[in-house]
This record gives C-alpha cells, structure tokens and sequence, in this order.
C-alpha cells in the first residue's frame, strides 16, 4: 500500500501528465515525463522502446514473469492550445502504474515484473506496436491492465468472466456506378437503391448470425451518402459506413463477410463496382478464465471491493490485442456513480482512484 509521501509523489505525478496531454503516438512528452519520475524514484530498468516504455524489475533466470500495462495517450481536441486533453484518464493509468513500481523498489516479489507504459490506445495502433517491439512480452504468464469507469462506486473493483470489452470495427461500402442525365436515368447506374438496401438488411444478417443467443453484436449507421447536388445528373457513386460492434470478434468478421457479399452481388446485377474499407478495428477484450478466478481471489484476500458486471462495456480497448497473445485479465476501477462519462467535456481523473487502483495492482504480485 502506498503510504502519505509515495501517494503525494504520484497525485503531483498524474497532474504533471494531465498538463502536457499529447495524440496518439505523439506522447514525447508524456514519455519523457514518466521515464525521468521512474528514474529518480526507482531502480527499475527503465527503457524507451522508441515511443513506449518499458519498466523491468527483474529477479533472475528461471523465475515467472508477469506484465502491468497502462496506457498514456490523450484524446485529439481541436481549439485546444495543445490539441489534446486528457478525457478518458490514461494521464490517472499511468500514474497508478508509477505507484506499483514504487511498491516494487527494493521490493522481493518472487517474479519478474514489467510494466509497460502504451502510446496510442485511442487510434488501437499502440498495443500491436508492443506486441511488434517486444515480442518477449507472450513469455509472460500472466498480464494485467485496468481503465477507470465513470457510473460506479468510486474504487470498488469492476471484474467479468470473457469478454469485458467489445471488438468494433468501422466498415465502408464504397459502389461505383455509371451517371447518367436525370431525365434518362435507366442510361446509367444509380447505386442509391443498393446501398439503402444493404443499410436496411444488415439487422437481419446480424439475428441470422445470433440465432436467438443474447449475446452483443450491433451496426450504428454512421454515414449514408450518395450522389451530389446536380439536379441534372442522376447518382453515380455513394458508400455506406457503419460501426459494428460486438462481444466477439468472429461475429463482426461473418457479419462484414455477409455485407460485402451482398454488395458485391447488387453490384453484379447493377452493372457497378464495389470497394470496402475497415477503420480502427479493435478486438474484444477478453479474460483468461483461470486467471480470472484467481484474480477474484487475490482481490477478495486483499479486502477490496468487488462487482461483478452483468454485461461487458461497449466501448473498445486496444488491449485485447494484448490478451490475444498472453493470458490476462483486464478490469475496471469504479470513477463514481456522480462522474461525467469518459470523453465528455465535464470528465477528468479523481486522483481519489489512485490508492485503490495501486492497491489492486500490488494484490496481484
């Protein structure tokens, strides 16, 4: 547990990094920050991975290895002076990872540990960097990340068996027709029909693909455009793009296949080309099932406040990337039933979590 001096270090620690916010993958800053905190607080093997840190405390040949990980990013705002702000807390994870490293200085755990400070959570390009630069990391036996989450009592430790977090993917249809005058429409190809078409039959290709399991996997329209405003001229070209969104990753992918598929056989029978994009795919995050039940333990044992939740968020984490490659288990701290939700203009990080958060961390050494 951190005690008065270590907690005061760290609350200065996350204001410091609320006040220097940077995009994805321009964290130098940010960086710069907590490796010069780690340097002068503790005696982990602090290095930079050209854009991420990485922090080992390591114990010797033979031993187990177990992995921290936060993330570091802010989300882009324009009309700021930086262009950024610190709206979903990553400047609070990260600080919270900095209280464990101070618990780990001089400390015997019985097991190497890493602690691995993310950029770029927000675009989802930052865990496959790690994953890229470190391929050492699927020798760990065991990962562990967290993320505040606003409509909760404050510290009580959020956990769930599978999934916690929802894969999403934006997808694009893009369709290519022939223009023709208004006035002779039947002259061109007017992809118009098709891609409402498409908008309008993608719910029941998603209950086909749930056949009645309760399971999560939604589309949310995000963009329906076609043609101009050239009254002469009848529609030539258009796209369809939606998010879709889901507790499993191999649902999004049948669901895309049967999109695409039904684009490409309108676009047959039409006479027109079709093109398809994928934006900002995040995988599910899922925990490792004996993992999980030891982590319920070890948490329990610490006295901590547990709650299970009845359904996974519905927002995406690029960890999941991470725990597709070691076992894991990624769970939530409450931010307060009364706390603005996360990329909100009234959010910002209680350092209230940070005891409670370090806490969690230590009772999993």
């Amino acid at each position: 547990m951190l005690n008065d001096n270590q907690l005061e270090r760290i609350i200065g620690l996350r204001r410091r990094l609320h006040a220097c916010p940077e995009r994805s993958g321009q964290e130098r800053q940010t960086l710069q920050t907590i490796r010069a905190f780690l340097a002068e607080n503790t005696d982990l093997d602090v290095r930079d991975m050209g854009g991420w840190l990485l922090a080992a405390h390591f114990e010797g040949e033979g031993l187990s290895a177990v992995g921290f990980r936060a993330d570091m990013d802010a989300l882009p705002l324009e009309g700021t002076a930086d262009g950024a702000c610190h709206r979903c807390g990553h400047d609070g994870h990260s600080a919270i990872l900095c209280g464990l490293a101070l618990l780990l200085n001089g400390r015997r755990a019985g097991k190497s540990v890493f602690l691995i400070f993310q950029a770029a959570e927000e675009t989802g390009e930052g865990a496959p960097r790690v994953l890229k630069d470190w391929p050492e990391l699927r020798g760990l036996s065991a990962l562990y990340a967290l993320h505040n989450i606003p409509g909760h009592p404050r510290g009580t430790v959020l956990m769930r068996r599978g999934c916690f977090a929802c894969a999403s993917c934006g997808h694009s249809v893009r369709v290519q027709g022939r223009p023709a005058h208004a006035a002779y429409p039947g002259d061109g190809a007017n992809p118009v029909a098709l891609l409402c078409r498409l908008a309008l039959d993608t719910p029941a290709m998603i209950e086909d693909i749930l056949r009645g399991d309760d399971r999560l996997l939604m589309r949310t329209v995000i963009g329906l455009l076609a043609g101009g405003d050239n009254y002469g001229i009848s529609a030539s070209e258009g796209c369809l793009n939606q998010t879709l969104r889901g507790h499993r990753q191999a649902d999004i992918d049948a669901l895309i296949d049967r999109i695409e598929s039904a684009a490409r056989v309108g676009c047959e029978a039409g006479g027109m080309a079709c093109r398809f994009e994928r934006h900002d795919p995040f995988p599910d995050t899922t925990n490792d099932d004996a993992l999980y039940d030891d982590v319920m333990r070890r948490f329990r044992a610490a006295g901590l406040p547990v709650s299970v939740l009845d359904e996974p968020m519905r927002w995406s984490e690029d960890c999941g990337h991470l725990l597709k490659a070691v076992p894991g288990v990624f769970f939530g701290i409450g931010a307060g039933e009364d706390s603005p939700g996360l990329h909100t203009e009234g959010y910002a990080f209680d350092d209230a979590l940070i005891a409670p958060a370090v806490r969690a961390f230590e009772a999993l050494l």
